[in-house]
């Protein structure tokens, strides 16, 4: 069956990429746990996914140019008192679940990578024993291939921007020898542009698809009936019942 990924840890239930968002998606039965990644000034590794401050969190400005020792103060929008999570607080969470993790690594703003970044997040997972609990995903495919080469057994999804899919025809297969070529094995799109010749196309290219953004019953319904490999949504309770469901169905 399609896998359940809790999106920021389930952002419509409470508030994204918060310790409580983290701690309540690992007491269900998700199979990853979505999050996202960026880098302080200093070199903190951190979970927030806007690269500037002021949407779900408290202040302004790039989050990549400012220290962990002002960013681990900032509040985080909606919370009792929660401020921005490092890596490792995540990981203090969710290492005990079991469930396996979904990483997108952010740019900073502007669209630059953080240089080194794979490198040190791989080297981080690795110290955790975390590494082959991890799926990695970015819509920036040369951060794919970095991790690919420094990680060739873990996973990693290409999230294929809808721009991708603007062109006149259409060319998904373009997109899967694209990634292909750097060892990615795995496309998702969102799943509101997803065209049922999509799925066809990448099983002909031994490409597996997933979606994002299914956030609401027709979104995760479609998912499940187009049987991605999996799907990220805000609510993952949801996710759950239907899914429940269609396995009733199924038998």
């Amino acid at each position: 069956m399609t896998d359940i990924a809790s999106h920021r840890g389930g952002a419509r239930l409470w508030p994204e990429n918060s310790r409580l968002a983290f701690r309540n998606s690992a007491a269900l039965s998700v199979d990853f746990i979505e999050f996202d990644i960026h880098r302080s000034r200093d070199g903190v590794l951190f979970v927030h996914h806007d690269a500037v401050l002021g949407r779900t969190a408290a202040g302004s400005g790039p989050v990549g140019d400012k220290d962990w020792a002002e960013l681990r103060s900032v509040g985080l929008i909606g919370t009792e008192g929660e401020t921005i999570p490092s890596l490792d607080e995540v990981l203090d969470i969710l290492a005990p679940s079991g469930i396996r993790l979904r990483i997108e690594l952010k740019a900073r703003q502007g669209g630059e990578r953080y240089p080194g970044i794979e490198a040190q997040l791989v080297a981080r997972l690795k110290e955790r024993f975390l590494l082959d609990r991890t799926v990695f995903t970015s819509f920036d495919l040369p951060t794919l291939a970095e991790l690919s080469a420094l990680a060739p057994d873990t996973p990693a999804i290409w999230l294929i921007a809808e721009r991708l899919l603007e062109s006149s025809p259409r060319d998904v297969r373009a997109l899967c020898h694209m990634a292909r070529a750097v060892g990615v094995k795995e496309l998702a799109v969102r799943v509101s542009a997803m065209h049922d010749d999509d799925v066809v196309v990448c099983r002909e290219e031994g490409v597996r698809l997933g979606f994002f953004a299914a956030h609401d019953e027709p979104a995760i319904r479609k998912a499940f009936a187009a049987r991605a490999s999996a799907f990220t949504t805000d609510r993952p309770d949801l996710a759950i019942e239907l899914k429940a469901q269609c396995e009733l169905a199924a038998d």
